[in-house]
């Protein structure tokens, strides 16, 4: 009989706790998710400086090729040529009146 009453409130113990032991998993999960949020904004706070300077530094990267990696291992980042200009039309047409080593003033 003792067996059988040790037993039954080892048994009624483990079900009362199991919900005290989920509650607190609970809770200690909360405080982690917490946690790292605030660890996480206050990364993007100290970040944000160098953030915005990689941005405009990201504007500057449409100047140049895709990488091309060659046979030996070696990566080239090449310039692309730069944009010609096309001549106003005006000045296609302006004839040039001045003589020969004459300087505009």
């Amino acid at each position: 009989m003792k067996q059988i009453v040790a037993r039954t409130s080892v048994s009624l113990l483990v079900l009362c706790a199991s919900p005290l032991a989920a509650q607190e998993e609970s809770e200690g999960m909360d405080l982690m998710r917490e946690g790292a949020r605030i660890l996480l904004e206050q990364l993007f706070h100290q970040m944000e400086p160098v953030l915005k300077e990689l941005d405009g530094v990201m504007d500057d990267m449409t100047a140049y090729d895709p990488p091309v990696i060659l046979p030996n291992g070696d990566i080239l980042i090449r310039r692309k040529p730069p944009i010609k200009e096309a001549p106003m039309p005006d000045q296609e047409a302006a004839p040039d009146d001045a003589p020969e080593g004459a300087i505009d003033i």
